[in-house]
């Protein structure tokens, strides 16, 4: 998985996820502030603590809570925006 900084603006920070190969992990952490994942190709399983877990697809978003744990894993071609904002 590559993580490539779009735009970094005050407490605003938009992030490119681009996987690298099949079921590529995204490891369990936190934020600071809310996190919209928004998945632009390919698609994202995802879980969240309280939540469960959540298969995110093309054209689909999902909004993780400051605070809250996750992880994931993403399909070979996958390509992913994260923004974060407190």
């Amino acid at each position: 998985m590559r993580r490539i900084t779009v735009l970094e603006s005050g407490d605003v920070k938009v992030v490119r996820v681009l996987s690298e190969r099949e079921d590529d992990p995204i490891p369990e952490h936190t934020h600071e502030g809310d996190e919209i994942a928004y998945v632009v190709r390919g698609k994202a399983r995802v879980h969240v603590d309280g939540r469960g877990d959540s298969e995110v697809a093309e054209g689909e978003a999902i909004l993780i809570p400051r605070g809250t744990r996750h992880y994931g894993f993403l399909s070979e071609d996958c390509v992913l925006v994260a923004i974060y904002h407190p």
